[in-house]
């Protein structure tokens, strides 16, 4: 059937010639722009990403620029730096031969001086981009100063869209050779206190093996590691490490591990409150594997101690070294003389000690109702009461009183000894029987395993390594000298000698000084030229990534360009047939 009022085929035609124009529109644009692509019509997910990318590249790009103008910076000074150590060197040699007898040193100085004017006017031309690092003026007055200067070394972009930028710290402070600023001062922080073990854990005897053992009972003792550690003022705590201590850090109580051991130290610490060690102290391990502990206060009031508990029950347990010296380091008091074999405390006889721990003071009297309390523990007669058992009373009583302090026998002299460590722990006597063999007074103190102090903060002035006003640079009877002034043309006799002796010394420090500022920019030059690789292939690798987001397969879409001509011929044609249907039937009436 055909309509007057609609060409159905002439429609279907022209839909189809509407389909491949829009085809070879994109075709024709992928073609002429490289991009499959362009817009964000084209695909928004792409197109954002792309351009997200494109921003980043642009950004790396201002890095690079950055660290290109760094490196010349840093080259600038590395030069000027060499140059001088060259000038110090020659400095150096004048000075040795003006230590040889008869030689004029005002014409060495003629020669001293030009260098030194030669080395100020290198460093005050190694100029890079408006920045001088060797040749500065560091007064508060001079706001474009900084004492570290920081090269953009790095760009980042976090998945919330935080953009943050890495830097190369250059430390010009370290490395300026003069400053115009005679009232610039270096202030060096307050330290901590520390102290570091005299062997590296794995060498010690509880790590023999590479681990220690803390499960296997042998004799019925089993390994335990105790050590005290002291910062004064009170704030002391006895660590103590044994099976039970260390199952909730060890994975193997029979191997375990010197990570371990640390964990379960520190630990510990933390248990042990803030009223004692809790957040004031930390222990760790050295690049030797020795154990460290080091206060979290500084300056010159924190102090650490640390002292190996003193462990007197060998049936109980062993006492490991943990790399600070001696098992114990607990004060021994032991009598002047032997204890009397005649020791009587029948009847109505008694014989009293008094005995301070360092803290609590108890007086023992022996008697013979303490030795009938005693009970079994005692084997001799009241009578000849032996110093064993003499001991054996003593500790009763202290142990009663809450007295740490401990008597033991041997070699026909009783010893007291207290379970605390280092130079905070003592044992005293005082008004003893004279049969016990102790003389009034008598005293003994502990000892540390290793003891540490922090350092105040200190003030100096500091200006340039070659102009400093130091007293490093300090001549022996002519005033301060600096090798940027320093004059021998009046230095004569055997006090001229010394000062030019002196001078030499400084000199040569201050080669050592500028080669080390040299060693630092070195290191910065490797960290930038290694940092410029490093975005530069970022660079391309991003560029890669735009390119299979957003560029476009030019082999594909010129072949497929070709076939949407040949069809876009063919509707032409198709549509042409399909309107001209209207005309056969217009025929039909003629």
């Amino acid at each position: 059937m055909t309509s007057l009022l609609t060409n159905n085929a002439a429609m279907t035609a022209l839909t189809t010639l509407k389909s491949i124009n829009t085809q070879l529109d994109m075709t024709s644009n992928r073609v002429s722009t490289g991009q499959r692509v362009s817009a964000a019509s084209d695909n928004a997910a792409y197109w954002s990403i792309a351009t997200t990318v494109r921003t980043d590249n642009a950004s790396l790009s201002a890095v690079k620029d950055s660290l290109g103008l760094g490196s010349s910076s840093v080259d600038t000074a590395y030069n000027g730096l060499n140059s001088i150590i060259t000038d110090l060197q020659n400095i150096r040699g004048k000075l040795q031969s003006a230590l040889t007898p008869g030689v004029d040193r005002a014409k060495v100085q003629t020669e001293i001086s030009a260098i030194q004017s030669k080395m100020k006017a290198t460093a005050d031309s190694s100029n890079a981009s408006g920045q001088n690092w060797l040749s500065v003026d560091s007064s508060p007055s001079n706001t474009n100063y900084q004492a570290t200067q920081k090269v953009v070394a790095g760009f980042a972009r976090a998945s919330d869209g935080t953009i943050t930028f890495s830097m190369v710290n250059v430390d010009v402070a370290s490395i300026k050779l003069y400053d115009r600023n005679a009232g610039t001062t270096v202030t060096k922080p307050a330290t901590a206190a520390q102290v570091v073990g005299s062997t590296s854990l794995t060498g010690t005897g509880a790590f023999s093996g590479g681990t220690a053992d803390f499960a296997t009972v042998t004799a019925g003792q089993t390994k335990q590691i105790n050590f005290v550690i002291d910062l004064g003022g009170g704030a002391s705590a006895t660590i103590q490490l044994d099976k039970d201590t260390l199952k909730s850090t060890a994975k193997d109580l029979s191997k375990v591990t010197t990570d371990e051991l640390l964990s379960a130290i520190n630990n510990q610490i933390a248990a042990s409150g803030t009223a004692k060690l809790g957040g004031k102290v930390t222990a760790g391990l050295d690049t030797a594997g020795r154990l460290t502990f080091a206060t979290v206060g500084t300056g010159t009031a924190a102090t650490l101690k640390i002292g190996v508990a003193n462990l007197t029950d060998s049936t109980k347990f062993v006492a490991a070294d943990i790399g600070f010296g001696a098992t114990s380091n607990a004060p021994a008091l032991t009598a002047a003389s032997n204890y009397s074999a005649a020791f009587d405390i029948s009847g109505a006889n008694t014989r009293a000690i008094t005995i301070n721990d360092g803290t609590t003071t108890t007086t023992v009297t022996l008697s013979s109702a303490a030795y009938d309390a005693a009970g079994s523990a005692v084997s001799s007669a009241k009578a000849t009461l032996s110093g064993a058992d003499a001991a054996t009373l003593i500790n009763i009583a202290l142990k009663a009183a809450g007295n740490t302090a401990s008597a033991s026998f041997a070699g026909g002299k009783l010893s007291l000894t207290t379970s605390g460590a280092g130079t905070n722990s003592s044992v005293t006597v005082t008004a003893p029987d004279a049969l016990y063999g102790f003389t009034a007074g008598q005293t003994s103190v502990g000892t540390n395993a290793a003891a540490g102090a922090g350092t105040a903060s200190t003030t100096t002035t500091g200006k340039g390594i070659l102009d400093t006003t130091s007293g490093t640079y300090t001549a022996i009877s002519a005033g301060a000298y600096s090798v940027a002034n320093f004059n021998i043309s009046t230095l004569v006799g055997s006090a001229g000698d010394a000062d030019v002796a002196s001078i030499l010394n400084m000199v040569d420090k201050a080669i050592a000084s500028v080669t080390d500022a040299g060693t630092k920019l070195g290191a910065n030059k490797t960290q930038i030229d290694g940092q410029k690789t490093f975005v530069d292939t970022l660079m391309k690798a991003n560029d890669r990534t735009i390119g299979i987001l957003v560029d476009a397969d030019v082999e594909e879409e010129s072949t497929k360009l070709k076939a949407l001509q040949t069809q876009q011929q063919l509707a032409v044609q198709a549509l042409s047939i399909a309107n001209s249907a209207s005309q056969n039937v217009l025929s039909l009436f003629r």
